[in-house]
């Protein structure tokens, strides 16, 4: 991962460079990151504990899936390459939630998008990324993140971002229950 290539970018997210990750962090530059929540069927969204593994925040709770967004890649391919790898889903629908943002909580500045996926299966964590995951009413995640010490320092916003949707999601192709029947129908195909 240290040496995977990321597009650098400038205050209004436009491309300016390229550069490793190892790069990206030791100079602290701007760079994008993409998230994506899984809803199921109830409406309920799935957060993932990260592996204890891992040498970035381990153990802590973030959105259902995410990662940086690599050189030439859009944040939409970014959230379906870390839909498949980090919880084995491939293929569901995937909306954009808002436009990106600028998450920046120290002198590291990072454009943010979340997208919101839909999923009648149930995800198969990738035990190197993920070390365990559970859907909670939205509710439960609000209270959560509002308790746990071990939270990813984006989840919040991101989080925020998927309230303050609730109402439009409900009303989108995402909850139609034409979308839940036909991806019924290709799963169990």
């Amino acid at each position: 991962m240290t040496g995977e290539l990321m597009d650098v970018v400038n205050h209004a997210n436009a491309v300016i460079g390229s550069a490793t990750v190892s790069e990206v962090y030791e100079r602290k530059l701007s760079h994008r990151i993409v998230h994506v929540f899984v809803l199921n069927q109830n409406g309920e969204v799935y957060l993932q504990q990260r592996a204890l593994t891992d040498s970035f925040l381990p153990g802590y709770w973030c959105t259902s899936a995410g990662g940086h967004v690599r050189k030439g890649e859009s944040y939409e391919d970014a959230a379906r390459r870390e839909l498949e790898e980090e919880l084995g889903l491939k293929d569901a629908p995937l909306a954009p939630l808002g436009s990106t943002f600028q998450f920046q909580p120290d002198e590291h500045q990072r454009h943010l998008q979340v997208f919101v996926a839909f999923s009648p299966k149930s995800p198969a964590p990738n035990k190197a990324e993920v070390h365990k995951g559970k859907f909670f009413d939205l509710g439960e995640a609000i209270r959560k993140v509002k308790s746990n010490k071990q939270i990813h320092p984006q989840l919040q916003p991101c989080l925020a971002l998927l309230y303050e949707n609730r109402e439009r999601l409900k009303e989108s192709l995402i909850f139609s229950p034409k979308t839940e029947r036909e991806l019924s129908a290709k799963s169990s195909k």
